[in-house]
């Protein structure tokens, strides 16, 4: 049960809305004070706060600014007699969750405690997948970055590659942080491949490349549960599509390849060719571009490639 504070000066208004929340399912406690207010914010830990505005002592204005110094996701709705525009502009400015004017209907308060509790949770949940997201899908990517030492670092370089040139394609921050997502998790399916194919030294004979290429539909299917990263499943599963329609799983060719996926095969391509393996040395820059060249509109769009080689010739892409 949410907890809601309740703090007004006047007691018949005070006790009707801690009445009203009650009856709406909410456990109240009430403080005629917003000193009081502030006591009980740190011995009872409420969900919300409801607070007047026009106060003796602290205004509910005042309080507003305590309570985001202590608490900065902890909502609060105020109440006002005087809604004077300078008012509620001043108590938006400032952060309010929520504006209730006297006199009130029981539905219009119980609206506006169970809207600011919500965009509350909205608020919270998109940190939280801000946060979690990224830091899933690092350590899904170092899960098998560790089964081959010559990976180590692969998928963020590869990630950083992708995002430039997201960036230069004018995608919107969103899109740019799906495609930053699945650089890092493209490879996420070959945790189920097994060693004797993952890890062999020499070139990989017809049977094990049918092995490796399931990758793309284990990462995608191993991604289903998670809400959080299904942003990312379109480019794990699809970045080895060819613009030709020669790649797979799909075989989906031109611009039904989904363009997360199209920028992160060429950033993939320019990231393999330039790091240092065992097998193989790295690429040198005019080898890096010829391979480009040759593949374009072949293996990858045109449009990325000639952007990553704009980008390249500045120096921009390796560094």
């Amino acid at each position: 049960m949410t907890r809601v504070l309740v703090i007004d000066d006047e007691t018949i208004v005070r006790q009707l809305m801690a009445e009203i929340l009650e009856v709406a399912g909410y456990e109240v406690a009430t403080a005629d004070t917003a000193e009081r207010g502030l006591e009980l914010l740190d011995s009872w830990d409420p969900g919300i706060v409801v607070s007047d505005i026009l106060m003796p002592g602290l205004s509910g204005l005042e309080l507003l600014a305590l309570v985001r110094n202590r608490r900065a996701s902890l909502p609060v709705v105020l109440v006002t007699g005087a809604g004077t525009y300078d008012i509620l502009t001043e108590a938006l400015a400032q952060g309010a969750a929520g504006l209730v004017t006297k006199p009130f209907s029981h539905e219009q308060l119980v609206a506006a405690v169970g809207d600011a509790l919500d965009r509350a949770q909205r608020s919270a949940n998109e940190l939280r997948e801000r946060l979690l997201a990224p830091t899933l899908a690092s350590a899904l990517a170092n899960a098998i970055e560790a089964r081959n030492f010559e990976l180590h670092g692969h998928c963020e370089r590869l990630a950083a590659f992708a995002v430039r040139l997201a960036q230069r394609l004018g995608l919107s921050s969103g899109e740019i942080e799906a495609i930053r997502l699945g650089a890092i998790l493209h490879d996420i399916g070959k945790i189920g491949i097994p060693d004797r194919v993952l890890l062999k030294a020499g070139p990989l004979d017809p049977e094990e490349r049918t092995v490796i290429r399931t990758h793309t539909l284990i990462g995608d299917h191993l991604l289903a549960p998670l809400e959080l990263l299904e942003s990312a499943r379109p480019i794990v599963r699809h970045h080895h599509e060819r613009w030709d329609g020669g790649g797979y799983p799909d075989g989906l060719a031109g611009e039904e390849i989904p363009l997360g996926a199209r920028i992160v095969a060429v950033a993939d391509a320019v990231e393999a060719m330039a790091a240092e393996r065992v097998y193989s040395r790295p690429f040198t820059p005019a080898e890096i571009e010829a391979e480009l060249r040759a593949g374009r509109a072949t293996q990858w769009d045109p449009r990325i490639v000639d952007l990553a080689l704009e980008s390249f010739a500045r120096g921009e892409l390796l560094v």
